[in-house]
Protein backbone atom coordinates (compact mmCIF):
# COMPACT_ATOMS: atom_id res chain seq x y z
CA UNK A 1 0.00 0.00 0.00
CA UNK A 2 1.14 3.47 -1.19
CA UNK A 3 2.40 4.85 2.71
CA UNK A 4 0.68 8.17 1.08
CA UNK A 5 -2.67 6.59 0.29
CA UNK A 6 -4.28 8.21 3.46
CA UNK A 7 -2.89 11.71 3.61
CA UNK A 8 -5.91 13.47 1.81
CA UNK A 9 -8.27 11.93 4.04
CA UNK A 10 -6.29 12.45 6.96
CA UNK A 11 -5.81 16.29 5.87
CA UNK A 12 -9.58 16.34 5.55
CA UNK A 13 -10.80 14.03 7.72
CA UNK A 14 -11.60 16.85 10.82
CA UNK A 15 -14.63 19.28 11.41
CA UNK A 16 -14.71 22.55 12.56
CA UNK A 17 -17.85 21.80 15.01
CA UNK A 18 -18.90 25.87 13.94
CA UNK A 19 -19.83 24.34 10.41
CA UNK A 20 -21.99 21.88 11.89
CA UNK A 21 -25.86 21.89 13.04
CA UNK A 22 -27.50 19.14 15.09
CA UNK A 23 -30.81 18.39 13.17
CA UNK A 24 -33.49 16.34 15.18
CA UNK A 25 -35.29 15.05 12.55
CA UNK A 26 -35.48 11.45 11.31
CA UNK A 27 -33.95 10.30 14.25
CA UNK A 28 -31.12 13.42 14.63
CA UNK A 29 -27.97 13.48 13.09
CA UNK A 30 -25.39 16.18 12.27
CA UNK A 31 -26.02 18.58 8.94
CA UNK A 32 -22.40 19.77 7.72
CA UNK A 33 -22.31 23.35 6.30
CA UNK A 34 -22.24 23.43 1.74
CA UNK A 35 -20.61 26.10 1.69
CA UNK A 36 -17.68 25.56 4.29
CA UNK A 37 -17.42 22.28 2.61
CA UNK A 38 -16.93 23.83 -0.68
CA UNK A 39 -14.63 26.27 0.77
CA UNK A 40 -12.30 23.10 2.34
CA UNK A 41 -12.01 21.50 -0.52
CA UNK A 42 -11.59 25.29 -3.04
CA UNK A 43 -8.92 25.24 -0.53
CA UNK A 44 -7.32 21.51 -1.05
CA UNK A 45 -8.30 21.29 -4.57
CA UNK A 46 -8.56 24.65 -6.19
CA UNK A 47 -11.55 26.27 -7.48
CA UNK A 48 -14.37 24.38 -8.00
CA UNK A 49 -14.89 23.28 -12.07
CA UNK A 50 -11.11 23.11 -13.12
CA UNK A 51 -9.30 20.77 -11.17
CA UNK A 52 -12.17 19.26 -9.36
CA UNK A 53 -15.84 19.05 -9.39
CA UNK A 54 -18.87 16.82 -11.02
CA UNK A 55 -19.04 16.35 -14.86
CA UNK A 56 -21.48 14.57 -17.60
CA UNK A 57 -24.08 15.13 -15.29
CA UNK A 58 -27.73 12.92 -16.31
CA UNK A 59 -30.47 13.67 -14.42
CA UNK A 60 -33.66 11.59 -14.30
CA UNK A 61 -37.13 11.33 -13.55
CA UNK A 62 -39.03 8.51 -11.70
CA UNK A 63 -42.70 8.58 -11.80
CA UNK A 64 -45.67 7.03 -9.88
CA UNK A 65 -48.42 5.01 -11.92
CA UNK A 66 -50.77 8.27 -12.42
CA UNK A 67 -47.32 10.08 -14.51
CA UNK A 68 -46.26 12.42 -11.51
CA UNK A 69 -43.16 12.78 -11.18
CA UNK A 70 -42.28 11.62 -7.18
CA UNK A 71 -38.28 11.56 -7.07
CA UNK A 72 -35.22 13.30 -9.18
CA UNK A 73 -32.13 10.90 -9.38
CA UNK A 74 -28.64 12.24 -10.24
CA UNK A 75 -25.49 10.54 -11.89
CA UNK A 76 -22.14 12.15 -12.55
CA UNK A 77 -18.85 11.56 -12.00
CA UNK A 78 -16.54 13.05 -9.78
CA UNK A 79 -13.02 14.50 -10.59
CA UNK A 80 -10.34 15.51 -8.57
CA UNK A 81 -6.37 15.65 -8.31
CA UNK A 82 -4.02 13.38 -7.17
CA UNK A 83 -0.50 13.97 -7.81
CA UNK A 84 0.23 14.11 -11.23
CA UNK A 85 -2.65 12.50 -11.73
CA UNK A 86 -6.72 12.69 -12.00
CA UNK A 87 -9.03 10.48 -10.06
CA UNK A 88 -12.47 9.62 -11.37
CA UNK A 89 -15.33 7.42 -9.76
CA UNK A 90 -19.18 7.51 -10.70
CA UNK A 91 -21.99 8.37 -8.33
CA UNK A 92 -25.68 8.93 -7.91
CA UNK A 93 -28.17 10.20 -5.50
CA UNK A 94 -31.50 11.10 -5.52
CA UNK A 95 -34.42 13.16 -3.49
CA UNK A 96 -37.73 13.43 -3.33
CA UNK A 97 -39.37 16.07 -6.26
CA UNK A 98 -40.85 18.95 -4.96
CA UNK A 99 -42.73 21.80 -7.27
CA UNK A 100 -40.33 25.05 -6.42
CA UNK A 101 -38.13 23.66 -4.43
CA UNK A 102 -34.96 23.73 -6.30
CA UNK A 103 -34.54 19.69 -6.24
CA UNK A 104 -31.78 19.60 -8.84
CA UNK A 105 -29.93 22.20 -7.10
CA UNK A 106 -30.49 20.43 -3.89
CA UNK A 107 -29.05 16.99 -5.84
CA UNK A 108 -26.35 18.73 -7.07
CA UNK A 109 -24.93 19.90 -3.67
CA UNK A 110 -25.63 16.65 -2.32
CA UNK A 111 -23.93 14.77 -5.09
CA UNK A 112 -21.18 16.55 -4.46
CA UNK A 113 -21.11 16.40 -0.99
CA UNK A 114 -21.30 12.79 -1.19
CA UNK A 115 -18.67 12.45 -3.80
CA UNK A 116 -16.11 14.65 -0.78
CA UNK A 117 -17.42 12.11 1.99
CA UNK A 118 -15.87 9.30 -0.12
CA UNK A 119 -12.52 10.95 0.04
CA UNK A 120 -12.59 11.58 3.75
CA UNK A 121 -13.88 15.12 3.83
CA UNK A 122 -15.63 15.36 7.23
CA UNK A 123 -15.51 11.56 7.63
CA UNK A 124 -15.38 12.22 11.75
CA UNK A 125 -19.04 13.49 11.43
CA UNK A 126 -19.95 10.85 9.31
CA UNK A 127 -17.97 8.24 11.60
CA UNK A 128 -20.71 9.38 14.27
CA UNK A 129 -17.90 11.06 16.24
CA UNK A 130 -19.80 14.41 16.35
CA UNK A 131 -22.30 11.90 18.92
CA UNK A 132 -19.86 12.43 21.27
CA UNK A 133 -19.45 15.69 23.26
CA UNK A 134 -15.92 15.12 24.64
CA UNK A 135 -14.74 14.38 20.82
CA UNK A 136 -16.89 17.85 20.07
CA UNK A 137 -15.50 19.53 22.88
CA UNK A 138 -11.77 18.74 22.36
CA UNK A 139 -12.07 19.94 19.00
CA UNK A 140 -13.31 23.25 20.05
CA UNK A 141 -10.62 23.18 22.46
CA UNK A 142 -7.83 22.68 19.50
CA UNK A 143 -9.86 24.90 16.65
CA UNK A 144 -7.03 27.78 17.51
CA UNK A 145 -4.16 25.09 16.79
CA UNK A 146 -6.09 23.51 13.49
CA UNK A 147 -6.20 26.81 12.17
CA UNK A 148 -2.79 27.54 12.77
CA UNK A 149 -2.22 24.41 11.23
CA UNK A 150 -4.58 25.03 7.59
CA UNK A 151 -2.85 28.40 7.35
CA UNK A 152 0.98 26.56 7.76
CA UNK A 153 -0.26 24.60 4.80
CA UNK A 154 -1.63 27.08 2.89
CA UNK A 155 1.54 29.19 3.63
CA UNK A 156 3.80 26.41 2.61
CA UNK A 157 1.68 26.14 -0.73
CA UNK A 158 2.17 29.52 -1.69
CA UNK A 159 5.91 29.87 -0.63
CA UNK A 160 7.93 30.91 -3.87
CA UNK A 161 11.78 30.85 -2.29
CA UNK A 162 13.47 28.38 -0.24
CA UNK A 163 13.68 31.58 2.08
CA UNK A 164 10.18 31.98 2.63
CA UNK A 165 10.06 28.01 3.49
CA UNK A 166 12.53 28.41 6.31
CA UNK A 167 10.78 31.23 7.74
CA UNK A 168 7.36 29.50 7.80
CA UNK A 169 8.90 26.22 9.10
CA UNK A 170 10.80 28.80 11.75
CA UNK A 171 7.74 30.48 12.60
CA UNK A 172 5.65 27.30 13.33
CA UNK A 173 8.22 25.26 14.86
CA UNK A 174 7.57 24.32 18.43
CA UNK A 175 3.68 24.07 18.38
CA UNK A 176 1.56 21.51 19.98
CA UNK A 177 0.77 19.74 16.21
CA UNK A 178 -0.47 16.06 16.65
CA UNK A 179 2.15 13.49 15.18
CA UNK A 180 0.14 13.28 11.83
CA UNK A 181 0.25 17.24 11.59
CA UNK A 182 3.93 17.18 11.91
CA UNK A 183 4.43 14.58 9.28
CA UNK A 184 1.95 16.06 6.63
CA UNK A 185 3.99 19.84 7.34
CA UNK A 186 6.99 17.96 6.73
CA UNK A 187 5.86 16.68 3.78
CA UNK A 188 4.41 19.99 2.59
CA UNK A 189 8.47 21.28 3.28
CA UNK A 190 9.40 18.72 1.43
CA UNK A 191 6.75 18.84 -1.56
CA UNK A 192 7.24 22.96 -1.72
CA UNK A 193 11.53 22.97 -1.55
CA UNK A 194 11.39 20.39 -4.36
CA UNK A 195 8.79 22.31 -6.64
CA UNK A 196 11.14 25.37 -6.17
CA UNK A 197 14.21 23.31 -6.19
CA UNK A 198 12.83 22.35 -9.80
CA UNK A 199 11.86 25.60 -11.05
CA UNK A 200 14.93 27.44 -10.40
CA UNK A 201 17.08 24.44 -11.83
CA UNK A 202 14.61 25.28 -15.23
CA UNK A 203 15.36 29.38 -14.74
CA UNK A 204 19.48 28.50 -14.66
CA UNK A 205 19.16 26.60 -17.95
Amino acid sequence: MDKNSMTLWDQVSVTDPATTKRVNQRGGFTAIDAQAQLKKATEVFGPYGFSWGLRDLCFDNVYDPDGTIVEITLMAEFYYPHGDEVGTFPLSNEIKYRPGDECRKKLVTDLRSKCLSTLGFNSDVFEGKFDDNRYVDNLNGTKGLVEKFNRALAAMRQADSLEQIQKIQSHYKGMAFSVDQMIDLDQSFQAAQERIGEREAIQQE
